[in-house]
């Protein structure tokens, strides 16, 4: 899958809206028991952390992305993961999802591939 097709379309700014569209494209491409929400924003200099996997791992190469994003320093509406993670489930709320894909999203499908693979 290039790194194109999961970028999102509409919200062209890194904020919640983008992070939730493509969420929203994950889900509608491999099924609702097959996402999750992680705290993967970190405090402090997440971008510089985000600059040295680039340097060195596989995404250093991105010369193939044809959009151009302006860089940063958090995603507004997730600024710190200890409170702005609940705007995810405000977000899911607000746009009709049920309690059960709810549940689903925010630790469910997790808990349920853990206790596959660890059983």
């Amino acid at each position: 899958m290039s790194s194109e097709s999961v970028a999102p379309k509409t919200h062209m700014t890194h904020d919640i809206e983008s992070v939730m569209e493509h969420f929203e494209y994950i889900a509608n491409l491999v099924g609702i028991e097959h996402v999750s929400f992680g705290i993967d924003s970190l405090y402090g200099d997440h971008v510089g952390l985000h600059h040295v996997f680039a340097a060195n791992l596989s995404t250093k190469d991105t010369s193939n992305l044809k959009v151009a994003y302006e860089e940063v320093e958090y995603v507004k509406g997730l600024e710190n993961p200890t409170e702005a993670s609940w705007n995810i489930l405000r977000w899911l709320v607000k746009h009709g999802y049920s309690d059960e894909n709810i549940e689903k999203v925010i630790g469910g499908n997790a808990l349920r591939v853990l206790k596959q693979v660890w059983a």
